[in-house]
């Protein structure tokens, strides 16, 4: 059934995308979060910088996993907004970030994703993902 903004099939796609972008990067599973993007796909943040394609995404993964140092973290994202237009589709949701260590959790950041994504060989993928954090310039 087509609706406004997209089959109802696609619109669950990209629920489920959001969703797993987060589980994988949390849980460690890296070669999957990676596969959450297309082969030329970007992921940007103000702490890490800008990174493009495979390789761009496993340099990132070797400094995310440094960065983390072994904490365990939670990526919650609320809010997701998105809307498409054939095979391509633009969105953006909240991002609140937790952090624990040694029994203690911690708020560590608050902000949002603006994403790009796009329908490749049946499957929906980031294109590009910016991630900003509020308070940070």
């Amino acid at each position: 059934m087509e609706v406004a903004r997209g089959t109802l099939e696609d619109r669950e796609e990209i629920r489920d995308l959001y969703t797993l972008y987060s589980i994988t990067l949390d849980s460690g599973r890296y070669d999957d979060w990676i596969d959450c993007f297309t082969e030329d796909g970007t992921f940007e943040s103000q702490r890490f910088g800008k990174y493009a394609g495979r390789e761009g995404l496993c340099k990132f993964v070797k400094i995310y996993k440094e960065s983390v140092v072994g904490a365990q973290a939670r990526h919650v994202v609320t809010g997701v907004y998105f809307e498409i237009q054939g095979d391509r589709a633009t969105g953006s949701c909240y991002l609140t970030y937790y952090h624990s260590r040694n029994g203690k959790t911690a708020l560590a950041a608050v902000g949002h994703y603006a994403d790009e994504l796009r329908k490749v060989e049946g499957r929906w993928r980031f294109a590009s993902r910016r991630v900003s954090v509020d308070g940070r310039a």
